[in-house]
């Protein structure tokens, strides 16, 4: 089902009677005020977020919400349900199963699963997690799965828990399109410390507007090894009140930010007319459906393809990067520049399909054999190979 957003409406917040729908939610655009809507309507509500980070940023624009994360106690939540007249809730994907046995009456409540399509790209290294989270999800009666990079239908049809949900698609009448610079690079690291010291130099981005020349004296890097980003910080000696570190929350991450010295510590994301340092640095990990206000940041977005997992990962984030600085009054957020190499192993679309369609063949070949088992035995042995095999290989 479309639905025609009026023209006169920037954020779904400012459309008076709008309400999140039962169901699917393309958003059509990032950046829309999606969660915003369920934030501050009069629903009891679970926001289900796939990143701690966005929880994070969501509960500083908006402090009576709960934050339930791995480490909040049952007693917290049960605290808080019972003196909250209407309830809150910020929590991890994790954390949903748990919610689910505390909230015995789930009649009047609502979840909005935002950023959905993470439960199947995370799928990829905790698939028996997400099934547990949407297994949870279906018991309360009203549920938004929200994105504005859903999940493609081929795939949905796939998943028993998305084959008979109603689809509901924003359409726009006006949308703000966002230019891509594609700069291919032998070496994108280092096309990175080029920006770097670009910027330590007073080298900014500059556009003209209304008459007057207006600087990009902040950026934001986006790309999807924190190795990298110690290393390039390390060689161009920034200092911790010159950078912004936003990464995955994890004692490994912590550990290397560490070793960079003079104090460096992972960052969080600044709040609407809080100051911005001149330079932050992200992973995909942290950034997804988070805020950025800078009035005058420019958005680069690395790809090193001889890191096997950031070449994929990082540049299919673009349409969720490329909406993430909001504020319209900053000129440079219509356009982000995309920095990467091709390596040795690059192929033409029509040999790369070739080869995924013949994996998805043998697949399907595979699982309807082991399914065709009627040996209990049998197949309790295949179940758990293939869970050893899964661990083993990460997917």
């Amino acid at each position: 089902m479309r639905i025609h957003v009026p023209l006169n409406v920037t954020y779904l917040s400012d459309w008076n009677g709008f309400e999140l729908p039962n169901g699917i939610l393309n958003k059509g655009i990032t950046a829309c005020g999606a969660t915003t809507v369920a934030l501050e309507n009069r629903h009891k509500t679970i926001i289900c977020c796939p990143r701690i980070n966005l929880i994070v940023n969501k509960h500083e624009q908006y402090p009576e919400t709960l934050i339930v994360t791995g480490d909040v106690s049952n007693r917290a939540i049960l605290d808080y349900l019972s003196a909250s007249q209407l309830p809150k809730i910020l929590a991890t994907f994790d954390s949903i199963p748990r919610l689910a046995t505390l909230i015995e009456d789930k009649s009047d409540w609502r979840v909005v699963v935002d950023e959905y399509h993470y439960i199947l790209i995370d799928s990829a290294f905790k698939s028996q997690v997400e099934i547990a989270i949407l297994d949870a999800v279906v018991q309360f009666p009203y549920v938004t799965y929200l994105s504005a990079t859903p999940i493609a239908e081929k795939f949905m049809k796939e998943i028993d828990h998305f084959k008979k949900l109603d689809y509901y698609e924003l359409v726009w009448s006006s949308i703000d399109h966002v230019k891509v610079l594609c700069e291919e690079s032998k070496s994108p690291i280092n096309a990175a410390l080029r920006i770097v010291r670009d910027y330590q130099s007073g080298i900014f981005p500059r556009i003209e507007l209304d008459g007057r020349v207006i600087e990009s004296n902040e950026c934001v890097i986006f790309l999807n090894s924190v190795n990298n980003i110690a290393n390039i910080i390390k060689q161009t000696g920034l200092s911790p009140e010159e950078v912004n570190i936003i990464v995955g929350t994890s004692d490994n991450n912590d550990d290397i930010i560490r070793k960079i010295g003079n104090g460096h510590t992972r960052g969080r994301i600044p709040l609407k007319d809080e100051p911005h340092k001149m330079f932050t640095f992200c992973t995909s990990t942290a950034f997804a459906g988070c805020d950025f206000y800078s009035k005058c940041a420019s958005t680069f977005v690395i790809s090193d393809s001889n890191r096997a997992h950031t070449s994929i990962d990082i540049a299919t984030e673009l349409v969720q990067i490329a909406g993430r600085q909001r504020l319209k009054e900053n000129p440079f957020r219509s356009v982000l520049t995309f920095i990467y190499n091709v390596n040795n192993g690059a192929m033409s679309r029509e040999e790369y399909m070739a080869i995924i369609d013949n994996r998805m063949r043998v697949s399907i070949s595979d699982a309807d054999f082991k399914n065709s088992i009627l040996n209990t035995d049998l197949r309790n042995k295949y179940i758990k190979e293939t869970e050893h095999y899964i661990k083993i290989m990460g997917f």
